[in-house]
């Protein structure tokens, strides 16, 4: 089980949110768009913020959207997670996570990742070093 320890300030949140090595948005229970934070994100129009999630998505994709939130929603799923090969050879990890409090749906986090920055690593360097 996870414990949550401690406080964040707004502004600790803000800069902690903008410094993770991922890409985030999230759409509260109301499928609204509320926030983003990333380079995935940087050539989105900031009027999505507000808007109903599938607004942003390309129409393809909008029957696989509903089916993530109808499963989150109904509490049988709480991850869908994809990939992909970018131009540059490096991979991409889309992951959708049900976000909950006590069990109640309170929204949809995306987050995504570039694989490229971790596939650098070999062998094992149990100690951050420089």
């Amino acid at each position: 089980m996870y414990f949550q320890r401690g406080t964040l300030t707004p502004e600790q949140t803000r800069l902690v949110l903008r410094d993770l090595p991922i890409d985030v948005s999230f759409a509260d229970e109301h499928d609204v768009l509320v926030y983003w934070s990333g380079a995935t994100y940087k050539t989105c129009d900031a009027r999505y913020i507000g808007r109903d999630v599938r607004d942003c998505h390309p129409q393809q994709s909008l029957a696989v959207l509903e089916a993530i939130l109808r499963e989150f929603k109904a509490g049988t799923k709480d991850v869908a997670e994809g990939w992909s090969t970018l131009p540059d050879g490096s991979v991409k990890l889309t992951r959708y996570l049900a976000v909950r409090d006590g069990g109640t749906y309170k929204g949809t986090l995306e987050t995504i990742v570039r694989l490229a920055q971790f596939q650098r690593y070999q062998g094992e360097q149990a100690l951050p070093g420089w």
